[in-house]
């Protein structure tokens, strides 16, 4: 699986050569997004002071929410009980690990910057192939959140 940049707003969920989802920016320096899987569209909010809080409706109904704790991962809450933790890992922070509540390691994103295109795909890499969709582009959302924080930092 992989998460390929498309143009500056948009990022595809691609497994082999099927298409999965798509995280559509509204625009070049937002926080805010759409994922589309299929018919299914979820939006994107961030609110809360400096957009720590972010969360996620689908028809105006909220489906999850994300939250960067103090420690600077970024955890993913979905209504049903379900909690996920991303983290940037490796030498330059620039891989991402998933983690469930049990701390057991699901997937890493590994990413892949193209300075020329001044972008980044990630490969995903997992022991047992993730089913929730969902979850892999929140995950993926997280990742790119995360850099986007370490380049202003910069």
């Amino acid at each position: 699986m992989k998460i390929q940049c498309i143009n500056s707003k948009t990022f595809e969920l691609t497994d082999g050569s099927e298409r999965s989802g798509q995280i559509i920016y509204d625009s070049l320096f937002s926080y805010k997004a759409h994922i589309i899987m299929g018919k299914d569209e979820y939006e994107i909010n961030p609110s809360g002071i400096f957009s720590t809080t972010i969360c996620v409706t689908k028809n105006g109904t909220e489906v999850a929410n994300m939250q960067m704790n103090w420690k600077g991962h970024i955890i993913i809450s979905f209504t049903n009980g379900e909690e996920y933790l991303v983290r940037a890992t490796g030498t330059f922070l620039n891989k991402f690990v998933v983690e469930n509540k049990d701390h057991q390691k699901l997937m890493m994103f590994d990413s892949d910057i193209n300075w020329s295109k001044l972008s980044y795909n990630y490969n995903i890499l997992f022991d047992d192939k993730p089913k929730d969709i969902l979850l892999i582009l929140l995950a993926a959302y997280s990742a790119n959140y995360n850099m986007a924080l370490m380049s202003a930092a910069m």
